[in-house]
């Protein structure tokens, strides 16, 4: 028999969906603006993410001399 309660991952996606929902409404009533990001935007996201990656890879890597 299947447990009466939901799972995190159940949970998680009703939330997901009422954000969307949201998110829907207030884009329909102007609230919220979307759009694409520049190609200066996307050369300072892209460097961010190579930043974090290095950082987290030689966090990785000294931390296993570390006792």
């Amino acid at each position: 028999m299947a447990s009466p309660r939901p799972t995190q991952r159940e949970l998680a996606a009703v939330r997901q969906a009422a954000r969307r929902v949201e998110m829907d409404c207030a884009i329909a009533e102007g609230r919220l603006t979307v759009r694409k990001m520049t190609v200066l935007e996307r050369e300072q996201s892209t460097a961010r993410v190579a930043a974090a990656e290095q950082r987290g890879a030689r966090k990785r890597r000294h931390s296993a001399y570390r006792v």
